[in-house]
């Protein structure tokens, strides 16, 4: 397993992701807009393209961290509030290669990241999507819930991970 920074060509690769990763989840919560789905990952790959998973070099995936200003605190971590904290995003793997420890991998490597770093870690996913067990079995606590988003965080050095 590799990962590059996503290139132009890799656009319609990622959509396809997002829409193989996320589309029954949107459309429970949403409903499916092809095209304001399609506006909305536009405008987030010109913000921030994300990294692309690779294996034998074949796309499979895609991940993003990010630095952001604070914003996700449990009412329990007083000290880690004026870090700096990376944010976990656009996190897809096709479904073929979902359930091979991909995913476990990546977090690894995140949740190392975060530890040496000292930085909370904060990530967001769609209610009803069945990767909230991978999340808690790697440290992230849930801060908000809604109706529609579960935001959990990260604190370095707090958890135990696999």
């Amino acid at each position: 397993m590799s990962l590059v920074t996503a290139a132009d060509h890799h656009e319609r690769f990622v959509f396809k992701l997002k829409k193989a990763a996320e589309r029954e989840a949107v459309t429970q919560i949403f409903g499916w807009d092809e095209t304001l789905q399609y506006q909305l990952h536009l405008s987030e790959w010109q913000d921030c393209k994300p990294l692309v998973i690779l294996m034998d070099g074949t796309p499979i995936g895609s991940v993003l961290l990010e630095m952001i200003t604070p914003e996700c605190h449990s009412n329990t971590e007083q000290d880690s509030r004026d870090l700096p904290q990376s944010y976990f995003s656009r996190f897809f793997l096709l479904p073929q290669w979902q359930g091979r420890g991909i995913g476990s991998a990546v977090l690894r490597a995140v949740i190392a990241w975060s530890d040496k770093a000292h930085r909370p870690c904060c990530l967001t996913y769609l209610q009803g999507n069945p990767v909230s067990g991978l999340y808690r079995r790697f440290g992230f606590d849930k801060i908000t819930e809604d109706s529609q988003f579960v935001t959990m965080v990260y604190h370095p050095y707090t958890k135990t991970t696999l």
